[in-house]
């Protein structure tokens, strides 16, 4: 994966306000920025391009964040890192996911700062991490970024 795909991401979320909100706040911090309204736009957008990170809401109609987290798994598609944007859900319904593929948190509602923090430090990892299958972490929105950089330089 190039400079540019690890800087490429795709939002997925029902809302159009927060979507629109999220790829305003993405694209400041020099990124690229795709957007799906829901999981089926989703799935057409990774086939076509390879994300750096993929900012994804959990509860959509036509196919939900868990339908899109069970076709990443499959063989024919690449595994970026994810970043959740979760509402009403409570623990028990993140608890079973694979941390190697969730490596961000985000509860609505949101900073949309915080969450932008998420995903260039995402990024950033990505970028620097050769082998691009690696964990990265876990974090919730408030948790200190820069001892997840440092980690990982």
């Amino acid at each position: 994966m190039n400079a540019e795909q690890q800087k490429r991401v795709l939002v997925v979320d029902d809302d159009p306000i927060i979507r629109r909100l999220l790829v305003w706040t993405l694209e400041r911090y020099a990124l690229s920025v795709d957007e799906a309204g829901d999981g089926m736009e989703a799935l057409a957008l990774i086939k076509q391009h390879q994300y750096g990170v993929i900012v994804l809401d959990l509860l959509m109609p036509v196919l939900d964040g868990f339908g899109v987290l069970t076709a990443l798994d499959g063989p024919s598609l690449a595994a970026p890192p994810v970043v959740l944007v979760i509402t009403g859900a409570d623990r028990r319904d993140t608890d079973h996911l694979d941390p190697q593929r969730i490596h961000g948190i985000v509860r609505k509602p949101f900073d949309p700062e915080d969450l932008a923090s998420i995903v260039v430090a995402c990024a950033e990892i990505r970028s620097r991490n050769a082998f691009g299958t690696m964990a990265i972490a876990t974090v919730i929105a408030g948790s200190p970024l820069l001892a997840l950089l440092n980690r990982f330089s």
